[in-house]
C-alpha cells in the first residue's frame, strides 16, 4: 500500500511539475489529500504552479489548502521560486493570513564551497537533491524522460533512477555493445565454449555480438515482443541503443556515486 501510494503522489508531481494541471485539478478531485504531498522532498504542486508564474492555478491550489509555508529540500518557499510578481505576491498574502501557524524557518546549513553538480541530468527541482535522493527519486526526475517516459518503464518495473541504472536488460546490452569492439569477425576458435544463451533468446544465440546489437530489445530472454512498441516510444529500438541509452548510463553513474557520499560532508 505504501508503495501504491508514494507512486501515486510522484504521478501527482509529475502533472505538475509539467504543467498539466486538468490532470491535477482531477486527481486532487478524486483524492484531495495530495495537495501538499512532498515525497522525496518535491517540489509541492504550489511551487510548480509559481515556478510557472501561473497566477489561476496557484489561486486554485491555495482555495484547496496548499501550504504556502512549504519549503523545498534547500529551503525555498513557493513564493521563492515564483516567476510572476503576481503569483509571488498572492502566495505572501496567503502565508500572512495564517502567520501564526507558520513553522519555524529552516536555518541554512554551512557548508564547504563545493561545486559538485549534475544540473543538466536533472530536472530543477532536484538540483539540490543528493546522489543517496536522487537514486531514490522516480525516472522523471532525468531531464528528457518526463512523464510519458517514466509510463514506459513502469511496464518493465522500473520505477526509480535506482531502478534503472542496475536494469538488467540495459546492463546485458551495455555489457554485449562494450565486447563488441573485442570481438573479430569469422574468428571464433573451433569448440570454443564461450556463450551467452541465458541472455539470449534461443533463435538468437548463435548469432556474432555484433549481429545481437541489431536485434531489438525483446530478442533478449525475458522481454516479450509487446516490450519493443514501448521502448521505441523513447527511441530504444535495438540492443545497441538500449546499451547506449543516456538515461540508463546517467542512473548508473549516480548509482554508482551515490554509494560513496556522505550525508555530513565528511572526508572519510
Amino acid at each position: 500500500m505504501g508503495d501504491a501510494r508514494t507512486e501515486l503522489e510522484h504521478d501527482f508531481l509529475d502533472n505538475a511539475k509539467s504543467f498539466n494541471w486538468p490532470a491535477v485539478k482531477s486527481m486532487l478531485e478524486e483524492t484531495p489529500d495530495l495537495i501538499n504531498v512532498q515525497p522525496s522532498m518535491r517540489w509541492s504542486a504550489l511551487h510548480q504552479a509559481a515556478y510557472e508564474g501561473n497566477a489561476e492555478m496557484a489561486s486554485f491550489l491555495l482555495e484547496k489548502g496548499a501550504d504556502p509555508h512549504s519549503q523545498t529540500r534547500s529551503g525555498q518557499s513557493p513564493a521563492e521560486v515564483a516567476k510572476s510578481k503576481d503569483v509571488r505576491q498572492a502566495i505572501e498574502a496567503s502565508a500572512e493570513s495564517d502567520a501564526v501557524e507558520e513553522p519555524p524557518k529552516k536555518k541554512a546549513k554551512r557548508m564547504p564551497n563545493y561545486n559538485l553538480n549534475i544540473n543538466s541530468a536533472v530536472d530543477k527541482e532536484y538540483e539540490g537533491s543528493s546522489l543517496t535522493d536522487i537514486v531514490a527519486a522516480p525516472t522523471s526526475a532525468l531531464q528528457g524522460v518526463a512523464a510519458k517516459g517514466r509510463e514506459v518503464l513502469k511496464k518493465f518495473k522500473v520505477h526509480t533512477i535506482g531502478d534503472l541504472g542496475s536494469w538488467k536488460f540495459y546492463r546485458i546490452s551495455k555489457a554485449i555493445l562494450g565486447l563488441s569492439s573485442l570481438e573479430q569477425k569469422d574468428n571464433r576458435e573451433e569448440g570454443a565454449a564461450l556463450n551467452i544463451n541465458k541472455a539470449m533468446d534461443k533463435k538468437h544465440e548463435t548469432k556474432s555480438l555484433a549481429e545481437i546489437l541489431e536485434l531489438p530489445p525483446s530478442a533478449l530472454q525475458g522481454l516479450a515482443g509487446w516490450a519493443d512498441a514501448e521502448l521505441a516510444k523513447v527511441g530504444v529500438t535495438t540492443i545497441a541503443k538500449l546499451g547506449d541509452w543516456k538515461y540508463a548510463k546517467w542512473s548508473e553513474w549516480i548509482s554508482e556515486l551515490a554509494k560513496f557520499e556522505n550525508t555530513d560532508f565528511s572526508s572519510l
